[in-house]
């Protein structure tokens, strides 16, 4: 299973991205590209520290500044379905 294809698989789904600088952002992810950059929806910011937060409407995440990004498992299961139909 490639990262792109189950970001696709991901949109509209909750997720979480933490970045090199040590910020998460917490949101619903509306789309990315083939360079991994990412538009979310409904965010919510963490500083590195975890001492401040910012609630934002959308914001947009250049791929190259992410560290690792965290999706629901049910992501996984839809698009191991989709692999692997049941029988």
């Amino acid at each position: 299973m490639l990262p792109l294809s189950l970001l696709k698989t991901a949109q509209g789904h909750p997720m979480l991205v933490e970045l090199k600088n040590g910020e998460t952002y917490n949101g619903h992810l509306v789309n990315c590209d083939t360079w991994m950059n990412i538009h979310l929806r409904e965010v919510i910011c963490t500083s590195k520290d975890g001492d401040r937060f910012w609630r934002m409407p959308e914001c947009y995440i250049r791929g190259n500044t992410i560290k690792y990004l965290r999706v629901p498992d049910e992501v996984c299961i839809i698009k191991l379905d989709l692999f692997f139909p049941p029988s």
